[in-house]
């Protein structure tokens, strides 16, 4: 015969309660908790740290602060408990937040947007980068101005040291390192707004001591830089236009300006990336010339062939700009 099935009130059927399912293992005639959190897991003597132990941590700062409470919503408020003494005080410093001491670190680059000191950041995590037009992990074909292997970023270990080095490989068009003030040297091309400028350091005439006789019945009268033999050429700083030569300007005072402003001794009146007075030019009292720009937006660009960064480089290469930043 088959068993009939158990209606309720029968001995030992199960309690029958309205749309409410019995968990197998589960004492329905025990009280269960309600709103209780999960209990952190543990695993092998382990106790793992839960997400919200982390954040209390971070918000402690200090080893020992009492964590911040965080109430649930229809939990009992905590009982108050005795006022524990006081902790002796400590001594010693504070810890600072983990990074790797073993391997480098790893660098950061940013691929500012067009007019903008922000844009696409990239992680270095391998030691070598390379940007081209055509060539390297990173690749520009629309700027002309960019050769197709240009720059190489590189990670060096000297002495136990962890060091970036961004080293232009020989451009056409070279590599332009920001910097707020500057020796420079003979030769030495930096960029001013839309403008390129090469720096010519004072020349003498190792002949013209001996060979220049004047006309004594031209003495005291003025002559032009290129009328005869002169002992001695002033520096120079000449504006380069592409492969053309620009203005030339001889150096003879202590100090100029360059900038959109008129009263500046170089002027760029039509360059929009260009601030009134922009970079200042002046020479010190042992002759050595620099340029230091006035604190602007835009900035000074000294060419160079190599930099090695320490904390945080911005360069450029053709008309793209970029920021290197060590952690």
């Amino acid at each position: 015969m088959m068993s009939q099935p158990l209606r309720p009130g029968q001995p030992n059927s199960p309690p029958e309660r309205a749309g409410t399912l019995i968990e197998p293992g589960v004492n329905p005639h025990l009280p269960q908790p309600v709103g209780q959190p999960a209990q952190p897991v543990e695993r092998s003597g382990t106790l793992i740290e839960t997400e919200e132990d982390v954040r209390q941590a971070l918000l402690s700062g200090v080893k020992g602060r009492p964590p911040i409470p965080t109430g649930l919503p229809g939990a009992a408020p905590p009982v108050p408990l005795a006022a524990a003494p006081a902790p002796p005080p400590v001594s010693g410093r504070l810890a600072t937040p983990f990074r790797p001491t073993a391997r480098p670190p790893i660098a950061l680059l940013t691929v500012f947007d067009d007019g903008r000191t922000d844009g696409e950041v990239i992680r270095l995590r391998e030691g070598r980068f390379l940007i081209g037009r055509t060539e390297g992990e990173l690749r520009i074909p629309l700027d002309s101005h960019i050769s197709a292997r240009h720059v190489e970023i590189t990670y060096q270990n000297v002495g136990g040291l962890h060091r970036w080095v961004v080293t232009d490989l020989q451009s056409t068009h070279g590599m332009f390192v920001r910097d707020s003030r500057t020796v420079l040297a003979d030769k030495a091309e930096f960029l001013v707004g839309n403008g390129r400028y090469r720096f010519d350091e004072p020349q003498a005439d190792p002949g013209a001591t001996t060979e220049y006789n004047a006309d004594p019945s031209q003495r005291g009268n003025t002559h032009g830089w290129d009328e005869g033999t002169s002992p001695f050429r002033p520096p120079a700083l000449t504006e380069l236009l592409g492969r053309e030569i620009g203005n030339r300007i001889l150096l003879v005072k202590a100090e100029y300006w360059i900038g959109s402003d008129p009263s500046c001794a170089i002027c760029r009146p039509d360059d929009p990336f260009c601030e009134p007075r922009h970079v200042r030019l002046y020479r010190k009292p042992k002759g050595a010339w620099h340029a230091e720009h006035n604190k602007t937006p835009n900035g000074l660009w000294l060419r160079m062939a190599q930099i090695t960064v320490e904390a945080t480089v911005q360069f450029q290469i053709g008309e793209q700009r970029f920021q290197l930043k060590v952690p």
